[in-house]
C-alpha cells in the first residue's frame, strides 16, 4: 500500500493544550509554531512512571443478580466498570467501600453506564439486574508496559527486516524499533525499551522520511498515522495495516496531535534481503 500523505490543508490557528504544549490562552502568549524548534520544557530523566493509561482487568456478564470478585493492582491510580444492560434497571455496588466517591450507582435499561473508584486489591462487585448485562472492568496505571513479543513474532517464518533507535526531535526518545515480517506476510512493529516524555495524545506514524530531524520534515513527509501510542514507557507491539509495503516504511515517528509536534523518531535500517 502506498503510504498516504496525512497532511491536512492547514494547521489550526489555535493550538490545544496537551503533550507539553501551550494553549496561548493567558498573557497573550502565542501558540507554538509546529515548524520551529520547541523549547525543552522538561528533561527526560530515568523514571518508572509512564503516562497514565487504561488497561483491561476482566470482562463480566450475566442475566440476573450476581456478585463477582475482581483484583485491582495495588499501584493502580483508579479503576472503573463500564456496563451495558438490556431491560429494566441495573445497579452496581462495590465493597469494601472506596476511599472516595460513591459505593455504587444505577441506571435504566436498555442503556450503558460507568463508575470509577479509588481502591485496590480484591473488590466485590454486586450487580442487581433483571435482564442480560455485560461489564468491562479496567484499571488506570502509570507503570511501564511490558508486552512480550507476540506468538506470530516468535513463530517459525517470522523475521526482523529492519531496526532503528529512537532519537530526539522535539522531545527526547530512547529504545529500539523493530519491523517484523510475519509468516503470513503481514508486517508488525515492536518497540523495545521505549521511553519518551510522559504525555497523552501521542500517535505512531509510519513515515517515508529517511531521518526526519524536525517537526516540519516529519509533517511534510508522506506518512500514515496508524495507532495511538500504547505507553510512553516500555515494550509494545503493533500490527501494521494490511498492504503496507515494508520498503516505504523508512522511519517510525511519535507525533503529538493536539500540539502538532514530532516527539521522537527511529530511522529504520532495512535488511538487504528484505
Amino acid at each position: 500500500m502506498r503510504l498516504a500523505i496525512a497532511c491536512q490543508a492547514a494547521l489550526a490557528a489555535a493550538v490545544l493544550a496537551g503533550c507539553g504544549g501551550d494553549d496561548g490562552a493567558t498573557g497573550g502568549a502565542k501558540p507554538k509554531d509546529p515548524f520551529r524548534a520547541v523549547p525543552q520544557d522538561t528533561v527526560l530523566a530515568p523514571t518508572d512512571k509512564a503516562a497514565p493509561r487504561w488497561e483491561p482487568v476482566v470482562r463480566l456478564s450475566g442475566t440476573a443478580d450476581a456478585t463477582r470478585t475482581v483484583t485491582i493492582a495495588e499501584d493502580a491510580i483508579q479503576w472503573r466498570a463500564r456496563w451495558r444492560c438490556a431491560a429494566g434497571r441495573l445497579s452496581v455496588t462495590v465493597s469494601p467501600r472506596p476511599r472516595s466517591g460513591p459505593a455504587g450507582t444505577s441506571g435504566a435499561c436498555p442503556g450503558t453506564g460507568r463508575q470509577a473508584w479509588v481502591t485496590s486489591g480484591r473488590q466485590a462487585l454486586r450487580v442487581q439486574a433483571t435482564s442480560p448485562w455485560s461489564m468491562d472492568v479496567e484499571q488506570e496505571v502509570d507503570t511501564p508496559l511490558h508486552e512480550p513479543p507476540t506468538a506470530a513474532m516468535r513463530s517459525d517464518g517470522a523475521r526482523v527486516i529492519a531496526t532503528g533507535d529512537f532519537y530526539e526531535i522535539e522531545r527526547k526518545g530512547a529504545g529500539t524499533a523493530k519491523l517484523y515480517e510475519l509468516k503470513s506476510g503481514r508486517l508488525a512493529l515492536r518497540m523495545e525499551g521505549f521511553r519518551t516524555d510522559a504525555n497523552t495524545d501521542l500517535f505512531v506514524w509510519l513515515s517515508e522520511a529517511r531521518r526526519p530531524a524536525t517537526t516540519r520534515a516529519a509533517f511534510r513527509s508522506p506518512h500514515v498515522e496508524f495507532a495511538l501510542l500504547k505507553s510512553t514507557l516500555g515494550d509494545q507491539n503493533y500490527l501494521l495495516p494490511r498492504g503496507t509495503e515494508a520498503k516505504r516504511v523508512r522511519s517510525i515517528v511519535i507525533w503529538c496531535e493536539p500540539v502538532h509536534i514530532a516527539y521522537t523518531a527511529a530511522t529504520l535500517r532495512h535488511d538487504a534481503r528484505a
